[in-house]
């Protein structure tokens, strides 16, 4: 039986990972994770830090509506992780060497060792993503043999891990049939038939947030479907959204996208939007505003008034997955979101 995330609501664990050389902000104890739960444990986020400059960033301590990659790392300390999966836009405004010295690596440090990232658009607002690079060094695999920059892909447990740059991906740089992204994806899900596959970068096919969809993706989500791909984890708008399983992707005249189409778990992906790791919030549309998004969004916050900050986690099992979406603290809200799939 798949054991769920769920993190305990009493028992707080000490604060994890190397914090011995750092200075900044006070942190506060979080929950920790059962250690005797199955799988193995990730965690994911996007949309992350401020750049020092910010007014709200007063040092990390931030404010309600922003700023609160403090808290956000705070839920990383003490759990039992695998990986941690950064999912762009890391390090605002242009991912800049010196904006992820000063601030996100103040709080993502300690853990920049489990991190398995991927870049996002304000990464490449420095030329080359170089900032993104240089912090990272070969985990970022700035080069592959496909000559495709900050795409690779590792195992954890019984489950393939797909890390995609979607920056490659535009309408003056198609990832169809022929381009090296392609061939590259490809290459790789064939090499590794894993019955349990995720799939993760930076911005969204569909989104009902401020950013809206991203039709270049199409034909890489409908490679990863084919694939056999369970999980699609993205960032890039400041909220959250979980869809339910969606099929095979479709554009209208090629520049956006059709009605997601709503099929069977053992059918479709799964998708997680989590932009939530401590910028800002961003709207999200409700069903009158997006129809086509009817129906196809299982759970979402969308009150910016009260801003949603927190971090995805999810439990690697044979077979199978859980998750859970935990709110960095103090939280003002009350917002949960936890569930279990069934891979392919």
């Amino acid at each position: 039986m798949l054991a769920a995330v769920l993190l305990p609501t009493a028992g707080y664990a000490a604060l994890g990972g190397d914090d011995s050389a750092k200075t900044g902000p006070t942190r506060t104890a979080v929950p920790q994770v059962a250690a005797d739960a199955d799988g193995e444990l990730i965690a994911a986020v996007g949309d992350i830090a401020c750049a020092p400059t910010n007014l709200v960033y007063r040092g990390g301590e931030g404010s309600p509506a922003g700023c609160r990659e403090n808290s956000v790392a705070a839920l990383l300390a003490g759990q039992r992780l695998a990986a941690f999966l950064p999912l762009g836009d890391l390090q605002y405004e242009k991912g800049r060497a010196e904006e992820f010295t000063n601030v996100y690596d103040q709080f993502f440090g300690p853990y920049k060792a489990i991190s398995r990232p991927v870049p996002g658009n304000h990464e490449y607002q420095t030329s080359e993503g170089g900032g993104y690079y240089g912090y990272f060094g070969k985990q970022a695999e700035q080069e592959n043999s496909y000559g495709v920059p900050g795409a690779y892909s590792y195992d954890i447990g019984s489950w393939h891990m797909i890390a995609i740059n979607s920056n490659l991906c535009g309408p003056l740089t198609p990832c169809g049939p022929g381009s090296k992204m392609m061939n590259w994806l490809k290459s790789d899900m064939e090499a590794h038939p894993n019955r349990c596959t995720l799939a993760y970068w930076h911005h969204p096919l569909w989104s009902a947030g401020h950013h809206g969809d991203y039709a270049p993706l199409t034909p890489v989500w409908n490679a990863l479907l084919d694939g056999g791909v369970d999980v699609v984890l993205v960032s890039h708008d400041h909220n959250y959204q979980r869809f339910v399983p969606i099929g095979r992707a479709d554009t209208v005249n090629g520049t956006s996208m059709a009605p997601p189409v709503v099929v069977p778990e053992n059918e479709g992906m799964r998708q997680f939007i989590v932009g939530t790791g401590g910028a800002n919030n961003y709207d999200v549309a409700d069903e009158h505003e997006r129809p086509d998004l009817a129906g196809r969004i299982a759970a979402k916050y969308a009150d910016t008034s009260v801003a949603l900050f927190g971090m995805l986690f999810m439990r690697l099992a044979e077979g199978g997955y859980s998750w859970e979406f935990v709110q960095a603290q103090p939280a003002p809200i009350d917002f949960h979101d936890a569930g279990t799939g069934t891979c392919h």
